[in-house]
């Protein structure tokens, strides 16, 4: 067991095992050997067989707390959140001031969405360890799940200022992206920005801070000095990687090309960035788009499409470009920005469906989406929180998503509020269709805002106070849609007074709303 603690420390995790398990030959109840193979399977992301030799450790050795805290550790990394919270407090019971434990049941506390709790054990390690960096980090971030971004710039800045080994560069990395975005959700953009200047300075070869750093020219409107950094996103852990071959188009050798454009990102980006398909067109281009399966069919009504498939399909091509890639393609700028709607429509069977299953206008129509994609849940808001507008009188509203929590369903079906259209919702060709029944779509920032001012129809989207780039800053209106209207949080952390400002704007919107 010596020479496995030698090469165990020499990163020679194969040559440890193999002394492990002679020793567990010698004795099959050897404690350290049992221990240490459970910390070489964590180490080497093998979680359940990690679980395994730790949970013989500790019943040979249950009053060891390091064994109770690694097996905690095995729990975490296979997502056993519950039994990981016990195996730290067996820790903490033979050890209370075991800082790392105190941290790591603050993460699994975190993972159930038990964030105060999470907090208080962030605060406890810090209370032994004041210079703990990892907790000033873990605190952060777990601040700005609950929106409390002032305080997790304090963590944040706390972190950066501890003693991080040049080992551990990608933890410094972390640090600098999730502070980055906490000054986003401030709205203090040139502070961001800088954060990416001191971040490129320390680790001047990690992609994140060309992306961060692209991410605040963005939304500070520079976007010439921003689109070269952009197309770092590639590089970025965790982005998807480019396809083979993906390459910055020059515009100039268009002519006679089948080009084929890639989906990238989410859906309201493949319909923010399909505007540059007829462009495309215009320089001789034969242009083929790749797309979600639930928005091919919206897809084919743009104007110089020749053909839209989904993703990975088959198909001859001369070059491939990322749709997300054109804007750099075409030199864009804010002033510059493509913004001619509509360029999507609904189907014209689809039309007919909608108009027929709606019946004719008796009162103005408003189409309202305020739940979107969860991997930014703040965007989103609890449908009790659209009350006063769903109350307002003589307007018929319709939801216009079709994914629904069972706890909205609920409260919907208890207030009878809103028309709900999701079973027969195929795809975004059905919501279009909806959408062009309505005199006016209010939504929070998710696909449904993206399709509606692709559609040229008068949208109002309810932004966070940290928007994201593409709504810029401080304005009320968008160079990318000139239908929508925005409608800002400022430092409030719920929705009321966006809310509150869409009721109080209604009734000039109503008078003046075209037919569709």
């Amino acid at each position: 067991m010596e020479q496995a603690a030698y090469h165990y420390r020499a990163g020679e995790h194969e040559a440890a095992a193999r002394c492990c398990e002679a020793a567990l030959r010698e004795r099959v109840d050897d404690f350290d050997a049992l221990h240490l193979l459970g910390v070489l399977e964590t180490d080497n992301e093998r979680p359940q067989q990690a679980i395994d030799w730790l949970l013989r450790a500790t019943a040979v050795r249950p009053d060891v707390a390091q064994a109770h805290y690694h097996l905690g550790n095995a729990l975490l990394a296979a997502g056993r959140y519950q039994d990981a919270l016990t195996s730290f407090a067996d820790a903490l019971a033979l050890h209370p001031d075991h800082v790392d434990a105190l941290n790591n049941r603050g993460n699994a506390l975190r993972n159930l969405g038990r964030f105060d709790e999470a907090i208080a054990c962030y605060h406890a390690a810090l209370a032994v360890r004041p210079d703990f960096v990892v907790a000033h980090y873990n605190l952060g971030r777990t601040l700005m799940a609950q929106q409390q971004a002032d305080a997790a710039v304090a963590s944040l800045r706390a972190a950066l200022a501890g003693d991080i080994p040049a080992r551990d560069a990608h933890h410094l990395a972390d640090i600098y992206g999730e502070l980055g975005r906490a000054l986003l959700a401030l709205d203090r953009v040139e502070e961001a920005l800088e954060t990416c200047h001191a971040m490129r300075a320390r680790l001047p070869d990690v992609p994140n801070a060309a992306w961060n750093e692209s991410l605040a020219l963005l939304l500070l409107g520079r976007y010439r000095e921003a689109w070269p950094k952009y197309e770092q996103r590639f590089s970025v852990p965790s982005h998807d990687a480019p396809r083979a071959g993906h390459h910055v188009l020059d515009l100039g050798a268009m002519a006679g090309k089948r080009v084929l454009l890639a989906a990238e990102q989410g859906r309201g980006d493949v319909i923010q960035f399909a505007r540059y398909v007829t462009l495309l067109g215009r320089h001789g281009a034969e242009v083929v788009v790749e797309a979600y399966p639930d928005l091919i069919a919206l897809l084919r009504t743009l104007d110089g499409v020749a053909e839209v498939i989904e993703p990975e399909t088959t198909t001859p091509r001369d070059l491939l470009t990322s749709l997300l890639s054109l804007p750099m393609a075409f030199g864009t700028e804010v002033e510059t920005v493509p913004a001619a709607v509509p360029y999507l429509h609904a189907p014209a069977d689809r039309l007919a469906a909608w108009r027929d299953r709606l019946g004719p206008r008796v009162t103005p129509r408003i189409g309202v989406c305020w739940w979107g994609s969860q991997h930014i849940p703040e965007r989103s808001m609890p449908i009790a929180a659209l009350e006063p507008l769903l109350r307002q009188p003589g307007i018929e509203f319709h939801a216009l998503q079709k994914e629904l929590p069972d706890d909205h369903r609920a409260w919907l079906t208890a207030n009878s509020l809103v028309a709900l259209h999701a079973q027969a919702l195929d795809d975004f060709a059905d919501t279009a269709a909806l959408i062009m029944q309505m005199d006016l779509v209010i939504t929070v920032d998710t696909a449904v805002a993206h399709l509606a001012g692709a559609l040229g129809r008068p949208v109002w989207i309810m932004l966070l106070r940290g928007a994201d780039w593409r709504w810029l800053r401080g304005r009320t209106d968008s160079p990318w849609y000139p239908t929508a209207r925005l409608f800002r949080r400022g430092a409030e952390l719920d929705w009321q007074a966006v809310v509150d400002a869409v009721v109080r704007a209604l009734p000039e919107m109503i008078t003046a709303s075209p037919e569709p």
